[in-house]
């Protein structure tokens, strides 16, 4: 008789605990909105980056450096930005979180050296990648924003297109 009711009871606190925390799920944190589809442009924007790319054109000369690649494919586009990456990092609007980066962004980054001064400057593409001249003569390419490099270097981002 004794076992049966040990049983039974055994359950109640289990049942208890469980009603408790089901009262405190009433509400889902709330989730971030998606961001709207990227823009005509900023898509034109991407196939004319990834046009430079060597697997692309082999025979095209790269750009002399990060801020002229970038300065080439939004000048085929008609928007005009500085020369340099420093000067880039002054236009458009503040992105304020990578996690709101659009597609056509402009991202900037520390020199090699590190620290707070941008050195670089690269377009971003879509899902954390980003696409740049990195060094003179290497021609242009994909990296992630994710990775420990970039990671480490990322300065912050502007949008200057819609």
């Amino acid at each position: 008789m004794i076992a049966p009711m040990r049983a039974r009871f055994a359950t109640v606190p289990a049942a208890i605990l469980a009603l408790a925390l089901a009262a405190g799920c009433g509400t889902a944190p709330a989730r971030r909105a998606p961001p709207p589809p990227p823009s005509p442009l900023a898509k034109a924007l991407i196939r004319t980056a990834r046009g430079w790319l060597p697997e692309e054109d082999p025979k095209r000369v790269p750009p002399l450096d990060c801020s002229d690649f970038v300065g080439r494919v939004f000048r085929a586009h008609g928007v005009t930005l500085p020369r340099t990456s420093y000067e880039m990092s002054r236009r458009g609007t503040l992105v304020p979180s990578s996690r709101d980066l659009r597609m056509g962004d402009l991202l900037f980054f520390s020199g090699s050296k590190g620290g707070k001064r941008v050195g670089h400057v690269a377009i971003y593409d879509n899902n954390g990648i980003f696409i740049h001249q990195a060094n003179p003569g290497e021609g242009v390419r994909l990296e992630s924003l994710y990775s420990d490099y970039w990671r480490a270097h990322y300065l912050k981002a502007r949008r200057v297109i819609d």
